[in-house]
């Protein structure tokens, strides 16, 4: 689109000043025509007693006994009284005035409306390029479908507790209907184990808000805490069955565990490391009694990723923070023990991992084709942590993405058994 800001195309100051009688007739009489036309007439009657009566407007007349003695006063004494005192500068001055203002109101009109007019131009030639930018946008988003489209078959984006648990599921039955190894990497041994006692995760486990609790008595937010607690203990037996399943097959297929370390390595304690990370200077940890019709206290300055509450029907409330990394230290220690007694491998990490993965990898010996399937928890210090940031994972059975998670799985399990012989071989014999 072409802008025209040639000065022979602009209005002239007369159009613009017949347009502003037309649209403004009462404004431009009140204003200009009026005190004009009063202003001229008052110059005229002032010119002609001045040139064409000189002797009579020169002289002096005053009130005598009540009555003014010019016995020729033009109109009335009044009148004749006002033109007598009028001031022939100040009348063309009031006159050349009223023409000036006039101008600068139509030279003021005259550049509003060539701001206007390409204001109005720009806003043209914007559109034209947004409408340009729309077409190329719909034709991207397009593209952009036909792609996400193929991506979405390989990836399925999950969020939320309820998801990653129902994908783990799935990667358990992936693992026990085909015969495949299942690997477990995760900074607790037992399955989503902190997220029972984040309000957050609580909420969201039994479609609700965080706020949406804040009225709840104890006894009512300790049935939604059990329902994530149920959830995740039933992912976990599931876990065990298939342990034991695979065991009577007798195909070489396992469950392998990589975890944090639950015993001291030097100064270094891995698991209470971790749970260092979790429980920091803002995490907020609170009790509650399950049986209890009181409402949950406080929490209401305080960020629903950083609340923490678990369920303790004793008076031991001293210190909560402690009492509950007490007890997530004595089920991770557990937790390893029971799957050890399974015959299942754990292999104990002595640093946090920055993701978790469940995968159900198909054995390098297994006849015919095997799929394989891995969920992939994003930002596991974080998420799992208290810490502001969502819970999400993602569940595939792409072959290629599938193959690099075991990889890491195994590239961390290689690296826990190198240290460990590293400090066997460095005791001396």
């Amino acid at each position: 689109m072409q802008t025209n800001n040639n000065p022979e195309t602009e209005e002239g100051f007369f159009a613009i000043l017949f347009d502003i009688i037309r649209k403004h007739p009462f404004l431009f009489t009140f204003f200009f025509l009026i005190p004009l036309i009063a202003l001229l007439i008052s110059l005229g009657y002032k010119w002609y007693y001045i040139f064409n009566d000189t002797n009579h407007y020169l002289s002096n007349f005053s009130v005598e006994n009540g009555r003014w003695n010019d016995n020729n006063a033009y109109f009335s004494a009044g009148i004749d009284k006002y033109i007598r005192e009028l001031d022939i500068a100040g009348l063309v001055g009031g006159i050349v005035g009223i023409f000036i203002g006039l101008y600068l109101t139509i030279l003021n009109e005259k550049m509003g409306r060539v701001k206007e007019k390409a204001s109005q131009q720009d806003m043209d030639r914007i559109k034209t390029q947004t409408d340009l930018l729309v077409q190329a946008t719909t034709s991207l988003n397009n593209l952009m479908i036909d792609v996400s489209g193929k991506v979405n078959e390989k990836v399925q984006l999950m969020e939320g507790t309820k998801d990653v648990l129902e994908g783990i599921g799935k990667v358990i039955d992936s693992a026990k209907g085909q015969g495949n190894n299942l690997l477990m990497l995760s900074n607790t041994a037992r399955i989503e184990a902190i997220s029972p006692f984040r309000f957050e995760y609580v909420a969201k486990h039994s479609d609700l808000k965080p706020h949406e609790l804040k009225n709840a008595s104890q006894f009512d937010y300790a049935r939604k805490a059990e329902v994530l607690q149920r959830d995740c203990v039933d992912i976990e037996n599931k876990l065990k069955e298939l342990a034991i399943y695979l065991q009577g097959l007798n195909n070489e297929a396992r469950v392998e565990i990589a975890t944090l370390n639950d015993q001291a390595d030097g100064s270094n304690h891995a698991f209470l490391k971790y749970l260092g990370r979790i429980f920091n200077e803002y995490a907020i940890v609170e009790t509650y009694r399950s049986g209890s019709n009181q409402q949950l206290t406080g929490g209401e300055n305080i960020a629903h990723h950083s609340r923490f509450l678990f369920q303790n029907n004793t008076k031991d409330n001293d210190d909560p923070q402690s009492i509950l990394i007490k007890n997530l230290y004595e089920d991770h220690s557990r937790a390893i023990t029971e799957m050890q007694e399974l015959s299942v491998r754990v292999t104990k990490l002595n640093k946090t991992l920055p993701i978790q993965l469940y995968i159900s990898s198909p054995r390098a010996n297994q006849i015919g084709l095997q799929k394989g399937m891995c969920v992939c928890i994003l930002g596991s210090g974080a998420s799992s942590s208290g810490r502001p940031a969502k819970l999400t994972a993602f569940l595939t059975d792409d072959p290629h993405i599938v193959a690099s998670m075991t990889e890491l799985f195994y590239d961390y399990e290689a690296e826990s058994t190198f240290n460990t012989q590293e400090f066997i071989r460095s005791i001396p014999s």
